[in-house]
């Protein structure tokens, strides 16, 4: 999906019409859609995963929060069909990260400029605006290193931060 929405799609449409000849109709086809088809199939099986996660039941065990159950059928075939077409995810890098908390930040502040310091952990990046805005007083932002998605934070310390988001990240919090 972050490989997907990073492509620029005037890029994309302008290498289909340069190869139109040398393609048969069908990787003409394919080539000019795969974006977005990555994209809907991508936020299909977010949407899936989102309710098949793992997270502490009434009893404190570890089970699917959908299912009920200790080894959900859904993450396990999820699991076997990514695994079976060698698929890896594309780890955020530093710069990356920045460039998410940057728009983040800018966003939140109605279009200002907000100096970041970044900084990696195990699992991501902290993104700490240098002199933190009104809009969110004592928060910093967490970019997750393999799914680049962002989560606000308490201005913990960042040693503080990586535990915790490892107990968010098994659904333990």
């Amino acid at each position: 999906m972050t490989a997907a929405m990073r492509t620029d799609p005037d890029a994309l449409d302008a290498l289909a019409e340069r190869n139109a000849a040398a393609l048969d109709p069908y990787s003409l086809s394919f080539l000019r859609t795969a974006r977005m088809l990555t994209l809907a199939t991508s936020a299909a099986l977010t949407t899936v995963l989102s309710a098949h996660r793992y997270g502490r039941d009434h009893h404190d065990r570890l089970v699917c929060l959908a299912c009920g159950v200790d080894g959900c059928r859904t993450v396990r075939a999820i699991s076997d069909v990514l695994t079976a077409y060698a698929l890896q995810a594309h780890p955020v890098d530093r710069p990356e990260a920045w460039r998410r908390a940057d728009d983040w930040y800018t966003r939140t502040t109605g279009g200002r400029s907000v100096p970041l310091i970044v900084e990696a952990f195990d699992h991501g990046f902290v993104a700490r605006p240098a002199a933190p805005p009104p809009e969110v007083p004592d928060r910093v932002l967490v970019i997750d290193r393999n799914t680049a998605a962002l989560t606000l934070w308490p201005a913990y310390d960042t040693d503080a931060l990586a535990s915790q988001y490892s107990l968010y990240r098994r659904g333990e919090l």
